[in-house]
């Protein structure tokens, strides 16, 4: 395969999208003078008479990127020089131009460390061969030593993805390790107009929309048309654009080269520009703004709880107080903590008295080995008063013991009230997530609440996929473990266990 000869102007224009014709316009010299520059066939030094001009319309173009393309381009250059959180990159651009020619081969394939992916620049038929270059993405990730970025786009609603079980969990599990180790992601789905198949990519697929390293977006009413687009880009290595027309008839071309990579991604974010966020994240301070905007919204629906264990932010005012007061949190926060409680336990009302007095559904899921771990661990910590109180609160087996009796009594006084226990054992559509606590009011809102504060989103799509595995997860669960009598009879013995260990 032929290389393609540029000098480092020539270089710098690619990177930029820079047309000769352009360049040659604002210097107002002829293009075939701009060409020779371009590939080498004539030199340009800081003798000459453009040398400045030149610098100054490559930073000028730079900043409509706010040089974030520039300092990708010349960190291939310059690898360990901090480009990117350099003040500025001209005196790099300066230093480039002096340098000798660069020789760009289009590479046949890429590879990495300890691995050696099979895949051809040109294409990768079919679906299973877009899994096979997106699974060669991450092996190349994994062997990063630092961590990057990498792009999702989809219009596909990713059915390339779903349609093969065993591919999408290992994908997940591929994803959660980088996102652990660091990376950071963003995903873009555009829904179509039934958005079917996300309540499958939820069920999936709902660790890595829970992950805060991961950023969501999405596009509505995306019309059927002939071709559908895809685009996966691992910063600064690898870039994958897929192409389908019909489900049997798709392909994947991959891109190694710097100037291909950091075109792809400045489309991807020109993309993500004109998308919607699917979560917006509140800090800590902003918990009582998040609880009285979804308590004012008044839509029939069932109320969900995901919990590891009762929720201390929503317990009794008078219990809340006393933890609160025996952790020295002071007043003011105190007072703000028993703000939030006091606007959940409306929410809670509400759905009790429900629309026209009809009562509406209310079901917590409590991950029962997490509940139990936290019962005998010492000392047990509230997660959501901690995040809350800005502090570590300890709560006492005792007031533990009162929480899960005032559960107790709730559920043989309300009828509409449930209580479901849910084991790892379960084999259920949701993921394990001991420092999280998630609430959704069905096809109306959901509310993430973690150690970095809230997460909400009101877009009915990944509501309703919420719902939709949450009811699912409820159905796999054995009777013994959702039914009344046998949930208020663990609830009041785990109390009586709790009460006779003392503090």
């Amino acid at each position: 395969m032929r290389t393609k000869r540029l000098s480092p102007l020539g270089f710098l224009m690619e990177c930029l999208n820079i047309q000769t014709v352009s360049l040659s316009r604002e210097l107002h010299v002829d293009a075939s003078l701009v060409s020779k520059w371009k590939s080498g066939d004539r030199s340009l030094n800081s003798n000459s008479m453009y040398f400045e001009d030149i610098i100054r319309f490559i930073m000028k173009v730079s900043e409509k990127s706010d040089h974030q393309l520039l300092s990708k381009a010349l960190s291939e250059i310059y690898p360990l020089e901090g480009l990117e959180s350099s003040a500025s990159p001209e005196p790099f651009v300066r230093k480039l131009l002096f340098s000798e020619k660069l020789t760009l081969p289009n590479l046949k394939e890429f590879t990495a460390p300890g691995i050696q992916p099979k895949i051809q620049i040109g294409s990768c038929e079919q679906n299973s061969g877009r899994r096979h270059a997106v699974l060669k993405l991450l092996d190349y990730a994994e062997t990063l030593p630092v961590p990057g970025r990498i792009i999702f786009i989809d219009s596909e609603e990713y059915g390339w993805l779903l349609e093969d079980e065993a591919f999408v969990r290992h994908f997940a599990e591929k994803m959660n390790v980088l996102l652990g180790r660091g990376f950071s992601a963003r995903f873009v789905i555009h829904f179509s107009s039934y958005r079917q198949r996300f309540v499958r990519f939820f069920e999936m697929c709902n660790l890595l929309l829970f992950h805060r390293n991961v950023e969501w977006f999405y596009y509505e009413y995306y019309d059927e048309n002939v071709f559908q687009f895809s685009q996966f880009i691992l910063d600064k290595a690898i870039s994958l654009l897929g192409i389908s027309a019909g489900q049997d008839n798709s392909t994947t071309m991959v891109f190694t080269d710097t100037p291909s990579i950091i075109r792809h991604w400045t489309m991807a974010e020109s993309v993500i520009s004109r998308c919607e966020k699917l979560f917006v994240n509140f800090p800590v301070e902003k918990c009582a703004d998040v609880v009285e905007y979804i308590r004012v919204i008044r839509k029939r629906g069932t109320l969900y709880a995901y919990l590891p264990a009762p929720a201390f932010v929503s317990a009794q005012s008078e219990l809340l107080s006393e933890i609160l007061t025996g952790n020295h949190i002071d007043p003011a926060t105190t007072d703000q903590c028993l703000i939030v409680n006091q606007r959940m336990r409306d929410i809670v009302h509400t759905q009790f008295k429900g629309l026209e007095d009809a009562p509406e559904r209310i079901v917590q899921i409590l991950q029962l080995e997490e509940m139990e771990r936290r019962a005998f661990r010492t000392p047990f910590i509230s997660c959501s008063l901690t995040l809350l109180g800005g502090r570590q609160v300890n709560v006492t087996k005792p007031q533990y013991a009162r929480c899960l009796r005032s559960l107790a009594d709730a559920l043989d006084k309300h009828e509409n009230l449930e209580i479901v226990f849910l084991s790892e054992g379960d084999n259920a559509p949701l993921p394990a997530i001991p420092e999280m606590n998630c609430w959704c009011k069905q096809n109306t809102w959901m509310v993430q609440m973690d150690q970095k504060g809230f997460r909400l989103s009101d877009e009915a799509s990944i509501v309703n996929a919420a719902s939709v595995t949450f009811e699912r997860c409820i159905r796999r669960i054995p009777p013994k473990r959702k039914e009344k009598s046998s949930v208020t009879a663990y609830l009041l013995q785990l109390a009586d266990t709790l009460e006779r260990s003392g503090v």
